[in-house]
């Protein structure tokens, strides 16, 4: 790429509800060079999201897809957003939650990232070591995960009557590999992912009726591509599993030094963050580098 062409970045979010924090991530991403494609759950009103259209810079992405926690919903609204960033001249394509605020600002990102794609460099945590329980997630279909409980009671009866447990691609995909589901890809990255679903239309059959899907589908494809080698194998977005549950720890004022350290250090560039909340008794926090969410 020439020094003199623009080096834009498209950030995908996916978000189901309007809140302070994805107002701010919005703000704090509407910068020259950036595209901000937002995927609202179809399950949320999109009006109670009109604010955040004034900006020419983002794009609210449909048809949308109703996502349920460990349906393939949160891999095809993935894919809508990918696609739509397909036209606009996108360098990086940027996956990440609406509830993460940056680390750093715009431009740094902007500048790490323009290196980056010098290298060929892909952001994905993509673990090889697979367990037998969690290769079960593919190998044993779930039926209707995307449905409410009632409906999903209904269909999963008549569903477990008339189809196999046992999925019958699953032989057919490459070995698996696992990791978080905040990915960031070059265009070219992007690119092959929808060539090889048209030359593989086995793959997403084999993933529609998995648990968990967005925590496989990307990284078990990327080990089948030419790009594998480029990979920097960890994610972009910075996230504290260290409390017991299903989802990483909501960040508060009290991990600002963690934050800090993570800033400072070499080797990984953990470009965003979950949402930080103000705990009571404690400042607001500085607007640059890190701001804080309500």
């Amino acid at each position: 790429m020439k020094e003199d062409t623009p080096f834009r970045i498209a950030f995908c979010v996916l978000c189901h509800k309007y809140t302070p924090v994805l107002a701010e991530l919005v703000h704090q991403l509407d910068a020259p060079g950036n595209g901000l494609f937002i995927h609202v759950d179809g399950k949320a009103d999109i009006g109670a999201f009109a604010a955040l259209g004034k900006t020419g810079r983002v794009c609210f992405v449909e048809p949308r897809t109703k996502v349920y926690w460990g349906g393939f919903g949160m891999v095809e609204s993935t894919l809508r957003l990918f696609s739509a960033t397909r036209d606009g001249g996108f360098r990086y394509v940027v996956l990440i939650s609406g509830d993460t605020l940056p680390l750093y600002p715009a431009e740094t990102i902007h500048t790490v990232l323009r290196e980056a794609y010098a290298r060929g460099r892909q952001f994905i945590s993509a673990n090889p070591s697979i367990t037998p329980e969690e290769a079960d997630r593919v190998r044993r279909r779930r039926f209707c995960p995307d449905k409410s409980t009632f409906a999903r009671r209904l269909l999963r009866i008549a569903m477990k009557c008339t189809m196999r447990a046992d999925n019958p691609f699953f032989d057919r995909l490459p070995p698996l590999k696992k990791g978080s589901q905040w990915i960031a890809i070059t265009d070219r990255m992007r690119d092959f992912i929808f060539d090889y679903l048209a030359a593989h239309p086995e793959f997403i059959p084999a993933f529609r009726y998995s648990h968990a899907a967005d925590e496989l589908f990307f990284h078990t494809l990327l080990g089948d591509s030419p790009f594998a080698g480029y990979n920097a194998n960890y994610s972009l977005v910075h996230a504290d599993w260290s409390h017991p549950g299903a989802h990483p720890k909501t960040l508060s004022t009290s991990d600002l030094s963690q934050l800090s350290v993570l800033k400072s250090r070499g080797g990984e560039f953990p470009a965003f963050r979950p949402q930080v909340r103000r705990r009571a008794g404690h400042r607001p926090l500085p607007r640059n580098p890190v701001r804080a969410g309500n």
